[in-house]
């Protein structure tokens, strides 16, 4: 407005400038006043860059017109007064408003530090650099910041103060040092700082802001937020990778010296007692050639590991069987492992209840002990399943896994070796296992009598100096103690060992167990080898001769009895066969030309047979029963020579012998099944012995029948080379008695077939049965009434409850 209507005077004569004064008077321009904010406002005024912020405030408001310097006597604002001009009145303001405006717009804040600091560039902390790195952004806005010794101090517009403020807290509580505990043992502390001392000081000296010399000897240290755990992490690798502190030795020269000779170690050391420790490893599992190694398949970690190991060929053979039977288990090749075969099973997992979780534990290693008697595998390792990413308690999995392979190892029996393989950094699942271990071979839990075997692969020792020098000498005397207290013995081709039963096993291992003797056995290559102290490996070589004798006893005695069964009289239809170990003896007796022999039965009564005359006499009461040798066994007219006692063979469909086991399944099946793939001969010796021996005992011959028998296909196997026992009784149910089950009617046995899948095979038998004198059963049956042999429903089906009173004849595979 003032250049619309402003005209330069033009100058007289008598002065060469305009009348500034006349010139604003005349156009009724205001003078300027001049509004002085001093310290009563803050002391902020004293700074002179806060002339900056309030002036560029100024210049962003267009209807604020002012102007500010800074004087000693605080900060010096001009501007128009409203009561000097009506014509300009928009130029114009009171210094009330002036006030206000300082009091509303702007604010100052004092940020006290917690530590001192003089926050310059020569300050290296990580705190200073990045409070002086925020001021230098912040040199081009309306701010002030000044920094001092232990305080920031803030001027500027309110919002944008707010913001600085917090941005410097956010900066504070990331470098706000606090003391951290350590779980470190005194020994430790005094390793690493006598040992690892230079290391510490260059962590101070690297991470600014932190002290770790001057409170370690409490376990502590002092450090800010963000780089605690990088301290820590590093302190405890210090400690715990520091060379002299542990002392490995090999299993095989210490372990048995650990357990029996703790005090002896601990004067040559010196050492302490409470670092004389253990660790499981999976390189300490031995994998022989034999073995079969089961993979949870639905655990993909463990699963994913194990195909990138094995090698691209496995992981394809996995892809394509997974995809044929993703629910059932299957074998692959291990490609680069070192075992024979890898065995995928999934865990079907139902958490239910927990007798339902616990009992699908169970059944996992159920199946994979099945499967490796099945396809007739020596041993089977096993992962601690549920320990990772499922976190199952450690207990629960190490007493249901330990417990059921147990319970299959006694109910099958064979000979498997059952090995489990925990990582290494699972060191409370390996101590979880080993109690449940323990606790299976002292008896202590509800079953017993199982071998189940584990290895230690190191021992450590921690050795009590922090002079080299002297670790190196007690660990050069600890070494040549062990060579001299340590005895081996060691077996090669020691064929007995394959006649060992299980039971003998595991007295043998308890034997060694309680010794801390270490028992490494192969019984199918003959193996075998004890190490430990001098004195108690003796021990242990002297029982090993010992059942050695026992065992080539007992095969001696075995094979003069296999196809001899000796039998005591009832009455006038009936034979009772003696124990198969008393048969044994009583065979042995008789083969040796002895005239009589005794024994005592499980009622304590004493009994004299007499060879002679063929009786038994009880010597309590003198009654006398006869009894009877039975060596001649004539086998059916259709078995081959075969080279085991139990063999399958394959019945020729051109045959007489297939056209009339066809002909018997056709009876109820005609139109009831796609094909028969084949039919075979079972040709069990043990099992048919023993069956035409209650045969040719009893009074029964004349009621013998063929029955079929259907089943699981996984279950097949196990009933060829078993019995029909009671284990196999709720395939078919026990409506009519708690035994095996047969039927007349192969179409109802169809029923009970239960295939892998809907398009895979189906197995049945067909086996001669002595029914014997049969009643109607029920479900509380457990056996027949007196003067019955089985039960029945009155028509098709039979119940037996002998082992020997039926026979698996013939399979039928069919789809």
């Amino acid at each position: 407005e003032v250049e619309k209507i402003f005209t330069p005077r033009p100058k007289t004569s008598q002065s060469n400038t305009f009348d500034v004064d006349d010139l604003l008077r005349d156009l009724d321009i205001p003078k300027v006043s001049i509004k002085v904010i001093d310290e009563q406002s803050g002391l902020w005024t004293k700074h002179q860059d806060c002339v900056r912020i309030i002036q560029a405030y100024g210049d962003q408001n267009e209807c604020l017109h002012i102007s500010c310097e800074y004087s000693p006597i605080g900060i010096l604002v001009s501007y128009f007064p409203e009561d000097q001009s009506n014509k300009f009145l928009n130029l114009c303001i009171t210094d009330i408003i002036i006030e206000k405006i300082i009091k509303e717009k702007f604010i100052s804040r004092d940020i006290n530090l917690t530590t001192s600091s003089d926050l310059t560039t020569t300050n290296q902390s990580f705190f200073a650099q990045d409070i002086l790195k925020l001021e230098n952004q912040l040199r081009s806005q309306p701010i002030l910041i000044i920094l001092e010794q232990r305080c920031i101090r803030l001027f500027g517009i309110i919002d944008l103060v707010k913001e600085v403020e917090k941005q410097i807290e956010d900066i504070q509580i990331k470098y706000a040092s606090n003391m951290v505990q350590l779980n470190l043992k005194p020994n430790q502390i005094k390793y690493l700082m006598d040992i690892h001392y230079d290391e510490l000081k260059a962590l101070e000296i690297n991470y600014k802001d932190t002290k770790i010399i001057e409170h370690l000897k409490n376990a502590k240290f002092l450090a800010p937020t963000y780089l605690q755990n990088t301290i820590e992490k590093q302190i405890i690798n210090l400690a715990t990778l520091c060379t002299p502190i542990h002392f490995e030795i090999q299993e095989e020269s210490f372990r048995p010296i650990a357990q029996n000779e703790c005090s002896n170690l601990i004067n040559i050391g010196p050492i302490s007692q409470d670092h004389v420790s253990s660790a499981l490893t999976a390189a300490a599992i031995k994998i022989h050639q034999d073995d079969l190694v089961v993979i949870c398949s639905t655990s993909m970690y463990l699963r994913d590991d194990i195909l990138k190991k094995a090698g691209q060929s496995v992981k394809q053979e996995y892809i394509e069987a997974a995809k044929s039977s993703p629910k059932e288990p299957f074998e692959t090749n291990s490609g680069n492992l070192k075992c024979r075969k890898l065995l995928f099973l999934p865990w079907e997992i139902n958490r239910t209840n927990n007798d339902t979780f616990y009992q699908s534990i169970r059944n996992f290693v159920k199946k994979a002990v099945q499967y490796a008697i099945k396809t007739h595998h020596t041993s089977i390792a096993f992962p601690s399943i549920g320990c990772g990413q499922i976190n199952v308690d450690k207990n629960i999995i190490a007493n249901e896994m330990l417990v059921e392979a147990q319970k299959q190892l006694l109910t099958g029996n064979v000979l498997l070796q059952i090995i489990f393989v925990i990582l290494p950094q699972q060191i409370d699942v390996f101590n979880a296992f080993q109690s449940k271990l323990d606790n299976l071979q002292t008896g202590n839990m509800a079953i017993k009598d199982a071998e189940i075997s584990y290895r230690l692969s190191t021992l450590k020792l921690t050795i009590i100096s922090s002079s080299v020098t002297k670790q190196e000498e007690c660990k050069k005397a600890l070494n040549n103690h062990i060579q001299k207290s340590i005895a081996v013995r060691e077996y090669l081709q020691q064929t007995a060992l394959k006649i060992w039963t299980q039971p003998t096993i595991n007295i043998f291992y308890k034997f060694c167990f309680n010794r801390h003797v270490v028992l490494d056995m192969n019984i199918q290559i003959g193996y075998l080898k004890l190490f430990g102290s001098e004195q108690l490996v003796i021990e242990a070589d002297n029982e090993y001769h010992k059942e050695q004798a026992q065992q080539s006893e007992q095969a001696r005695l075995a094979v003069i009895a296999r196809d001899v069964i000796w039998a005591y009289k009832i009455n006038d239809n009936n034979w009772e066969k003696y124990s198969s170990e008393l048969n044994i003896r009583i065979e042995d007796e008789y083969s040796s030309k002895r005239s009589t022999f005794s024994y005592t039965d499980i009622k304590s009564e004493e009994y004299i047979i007499d060879f002679t005359t063929k009786t038994e006499t009880c010597k309590s009461n003198q009654q006398q029963r006869n009894i009877i040798r039975h060596a001649e066994f004539i086998l059916p007219q259709y078995w081959e020579v075969q080279s085991e006692n139990v063999q399958k063979f394959l019945v020729q469909s051109s045959s007489i012998e297939y056209k009339e086991m066809r002909a018997l399944f056709d009876k109820t099946m005609v139109n009831q099944y796609i094909e028969i793939i084949r039919i075979e001969r079972i040709q069990n010796k043990p099992w048919y012995i023993q069956y035409n021996s209650y045969k040719s005992f009893s009074s029964k011959k004349d009621t013998e029948k063929q029955l079929f028998h259907g089943c699981p296909q996984q279950s097949a196997d196990l009933i060829i080379n078993s019995f029909f026992n009671r284990s196999f009784a709720g395939i078919n149910g026990t409506v009519y008695g708690q035994g095996a089950y047969f039927s007349s009617n192969a179409f109802y046995s169809h029923g009970f077939t239960h295939p892998n899948t809907p398009d895979t095979e189906r197995c049945m038998f067909i086996a001669n049965v002595l029914v014997g004198n049969s009643i109607q059963g029920n479900s509380t049956m457990k056996t027949p009434p007196t003067g019955y042999d089985s039960t029945t429903d009155g028509n098709h089906i039979f119940v037996t409850y002998r082992d020997d009173q039926a026979y698996a004849a013939y399979r039928i595979i069919y789809k």
